[in-house]
């Protein structure tokens, strides 16, 4: 009966042991998530810094990478921020109130996602716009060109003179045309088309005008849209 209990309590004390190494370890492997979490926004601010360099440093155009320098910046300064805050404040805090560092570290990410995002919003606009006014550009262009290709067709003192001050007209008008203009440039060039045909002096003449009047209204309508 001794031997029994013997056995017994032997085998009592290994599996409190064992218990007591087990929640040790789960105690050490707590610990570790904790310091883990605890330099958890740190290893973020100083990981998003090679992506925002290698986005404005990587083989591009000229005009965007400059459009994402100020994403670069902003990702530095939160860096320099997050790091200041932690080791200042957020490192000095008890155990008991690390929920207030990490708060205060969450709320400067916030901050930095929310002017990320508007940087990237706005870069994403101004590409738009560039593009819109390079295809108008080249749309009023053709219609220069076409008109270009007219004026050597024709013949007669009176239509030379009347397509040639229509040529200098379009020659020196701002290629870059607003959307509600896109209309009058289509009007333009059907205009144009329909001077190819034209022969008569007066016809001819009122032709030109008409598309004068047309440029005139395209640089008012362009006016609207920028002032």
């Amino acid at each position: 009966m001794r031997k029994k209990n013997s056995v017994w309590n032997a085998e009592r004390r290994v599996q409190r042991r064992m218990r007591n190494l087990k929640r040790r370890e789960s105690l050490r492997g707590t610990e570790k998530e904790r310091k883990t979490m605890k330099y958890l926004f740190c290893i973020i601010a100083l990981a998003v810094q090679p992506v925002f360099a290698y986005s404005v440093y990587r083989r591009q155009d000229k005009r965007q990478a400059a459009l994402k320098l100020p994403l670069l910046y902003c990702s530095c300064i939160y860096l320099v921020v997050q790091l200041f805050v932690f080791f200042r404040f957020c490192i000095r805090f008890s155990e008991g109130q690390q929920q207030w560092a990490y708060l205060i570290q969450t709320a400067i990410f916030v901050v930095f996602a929310f002017l990320q995002l508007s940087l990237f919003g706005g870069n994403r606009y101004i590409e738009r716009i560039e593009t819109q006014e390079q295809e108008s550009t080249a749309d009023f262009r053709g219609l220069i060109k076409k008109l270009e290709i007219c004026r050597v067709s024709v013949s007669g003192a009176e239509n030379r003179k009347a397509i040639d001050a229509l040529y200098d007209k379009m020659r020196f008008a701002d290629p870059v045309s607003s959307p509600e203009a896109a209309a009058v440039n289509q009007k333009i060039g059907e205009q144009i088309d329909e001077l190819e045909r034209i022969t008569e002096q007066e016809a001819f003449r009122d032709k030109c005008e008409e598309i004068a009047g047309l440029l005139e209204i395209r640089k008012i309508q362009n006016v609207k849209e920028r002032g």
